[in-house]
Order: C-alpha cells, then sequence, then structure tokens
C-alpha cells in the first residue's frame, strides 16, 4: 500500500506513497473515509475536501475512469484554459460541470454524440417545473431554456478542450442550436425608481454607498465589490474588470463623491459589511434586492443599475464609444442591449414629431 508520509495541514487529511506517486486520503469520526483528487490547494481538491468535511462526498465519487465525462471535468479543472477565467465565470461553470459528473461522469467522451446533449438539453429545459433536475449548491437564478443554453454551451468548450487533447476528433455539441429564449434580462431602474431609493436610503448610510457606486460607476457588482480605497486617487476610481480584464479610470461624479467623503472607513474595500469583510456575490445581490424592497420598489437588481447608467449616458448624448470608456463593454453590439429600448422611444418621439 505504501509507506505513510504523515498528515498534512487539512484536518483529516493524510497522505500516501504507491507506486511513487503521492496520494491523499480523508479521514475523520463520523465522516466516510474516502480518496482525496489532486494536490493540495488545487480546486478539485479544495472542493472534495470541504464535502468530505461535511460529510457529502461518497467513497468512490471522485474515482474517475480514463476517457469520461468524470476524467474531463479532471483535467479541465487542471488546465490553463480554466484558470484564465475569472472567479465568478469559475464559480458558474463549476456548478454546471459539478452536475455534469455527478449524473454522467462515466459517459465516454468519445462515443458522446449530438442527440446525447440534445437529449440532456432538453431536461435541464424542464428544471423550471422539475424538482429532480438540481445543479449543485445552486441559487442561479435562470430559466430552464436559458439554463440548457448555458449547459450546452460549457459543455461544447469543454469537447473542444477535449478535441484539442486528442481524446476525440469533432465537437458533438458545434452545431446544435441553443433554445430560443425570450427575455429582456435584467431589466433597468426607471428614474422615479431612483429617486425613491435615494429618498428612501440617506448619505452616509451602507446602501447608499453602493447604489451610488454602481449607478455612477456603471461597473458590474463583482467589480464594485472589488474596490479600494487605495483605488481612489486624484478625483477618479482605478477599476480592473475581473470578467474582461480591461482596465478603466472613471472620473469620480460629484454625486459619489459626496456619498464616498460620508463613507469613508479604515476597511480595505469600500463596500464591506459590519464585520468589515468583503460580501460574497450572493449577499450582495440581495441586500440591493432587499433595500429596493424596503424602498418599495420590486423586481430590482444590482446589474439593472449598469443598465440605468448606460442609458443615462445615451440620454445626455454621449456616442457609443464615449458610453464604452465608462462601461468597459467590447463591442457596441453588447452595449446595444443595455440603451435599446432608449434608442426605440427616441426613434417613436421623432416619428411622430413628423405628423
Amino acid at each position: 500500500m505504501g509507506r505513510g508520509l504523515g498528515v498534512t495541514k487539512r484536518r483529516g487529511v493524510s497522505r500516501y506513497e504507491s507506486k511513487g506517486k503521492l496520494y491523499y486520503r480523508f479521514r475523520l469520526a463520523g465522516k466516510p473515509s474516502v480518496s482525496l483528487p489532486g494536490e493540495p490547494y488545487t480546486p478539485e481538491f479544495e472542493e472534495a475536501y470541504q464535502r468530505a468535511l461535511q460529510g457529502t462526498l461518497n467513497p468512490g465519487a471522485l474515482r474517475t475512469v480514463d476517457g469520461t465525462l468524470g476524467a474531463l471535468a479532471v483535467a479541465y479543472y487542471g488546465s490553463s484554459d480554466w484558470r484564465e477565467k475569472s472567479k465568478s465565470t469559475q464559480t458558474t461553470y463549476r456548478r454546471f460541470i459539478e452536475y455534469i459528473r455527478q449524473e454522467y461522469a462515466d459517459r465516454s467522451v468519445r462515443a458522446l454524440k449530438p442527440e446525447h446533449i440534445v437529449k440532456l438539453r432538453d431536461k435541464i429545459t424542464k428544471r423550471a417545473d422539475d424538482s429532480d433536475v438540481k445543479l449543485q449548491s445552486d441559487k442561479i437564478q435562470m430559466s430552464g431554456p436559458t439554463m440548457a443554453n448555458r449547459l450546452v454551451s460549457i459543455l461544447r468548450g469543454m469537447l473542444d478542450f477535449a478535441v484539442d487533447r486528442g481524446w476525440r476528433a469533432d465537437n458533438p455539441a458545434k452545431d446544435i442550436k441553443p433554445i430560443s429564449v425570450k427575455t429582456d434580462g435584467f431589466p433597468p431602474w426607471s428614474e422615479s425608481e431612483i429617486e425613491a431609493f435615494e429618498a428612501y436610503w440617506p448619505i452616509g448610510c451602507r446602501e447608499r454607498l453602493i447604489f451610488d457606486l454602481l449607478l455612477y460607476t456603471a461597473q458590474r457588482s463583482g467589480d464594485v465589490r472589488a474596490m479600494t480605497w487605495q483605488d481612489i486617487r486624484e478625483g477618479t476610481i482605478a477599476v480592473k474588470q475581473e470578467k474582461t480584464k480591461t482596465s478603466l479610470v472613471l472620473p469620480i461624479h460629484p454625486r459619489l463623491k459626496a456619498t464616498l467623503d460620508a463613507s469613508s472607513s479604515n476597511y480595505r474595500t469600500i463596500v464591506a459589511n459590519r464585520s468589515g469583510e468583503g460580501y460574497s456575490a450572493g449577499g450582495f445581490g440581495n441586500l440591493i434586492r432587499e433595500a429596493a424592497r424596503e424602498a418599495g420598489i420590486q423586481g430590482r437588481s444590482a446589474h439593472g443599475l449598469r443598465k440605468s447608467a448606460a442609458t443615462r449616458l445615451a440620454d445626455a448624448g454621449c456616442t457609443e464609444v464615449q458610453i464604452q470608456a465608462v462601461t468597459g463593454h467590447k463591442t457596441t453590439k453588447e452595449l446595444a442591449k443595455y440603451i435599446e429600448a432608449r434608442n426605440q422611444r427616441l426613434l417613436a418621439e421623432a416619428a411622430m414629431a413628423k405628423i
């Protein structure tokens, strides 16, 4: 079996050597004894360790057979393709990939056909009203079709990875069309809703600080959560967008400056909870939604404020290039989603004025 090499810094974890290779085992009273994949501090190891501590990792659950979807997931997690993704993207992808591992870990990658993926897509589509289809620890707020499209997209990327490494010759997900989804995404806040929030939450409180950062920087919630007081210099705030890796330097709007002046603290990040720690993505989103509801505003989110900011810039007469300089959008096509309704209204007004 090999010789034991002592206990690692992880509680309940020991390592041993077999045939010249190191392996790790989890053993703790009251918990199932299981083998752990990879090396400590790698994503797959840390996730398995946390599940082992919780007692939700069954013996043999992470054993993979070469050439299977389970093995492909492990290889994907350890690749440069995976490391290049932002942390927020990894979190979302991992939920879908773990669903695939739970349901189809032993399925052969080489034998996978388009009809198999279509069947999986259709199963996920029913998720909205079929409780037996779940994603691990998921709080992903998506409709069934949207979730199915996302899973196929992620699986397509994994299979591209498999093709590049010779696991198979083609990608069976390449030509699968997405399900048509009619949605406008997160709705923007109206001016009356913005005024109602500002009237309810005064300058100096945490809710108003978060609200003004979102509205007057036009950034994603993840980028707002990452902002630090050191990012503020000479009337500007520096932003490194997590999703696109775009670096921006934004002038601080006078209204945002008033809020920042009233909210300065000794914490590193500008946005911090009552313990001085940064928010999780879920906690941050919930705080804004609950603050909006308390102010009498329903169905509004942090991302909707990014749309409102882009619409305000467009209403002020900014060009698309100028708006991109603030929002960080790479293309005008992406930006069009944010200001489409505003453009329609202006065109309609101009058309009616001609009568």
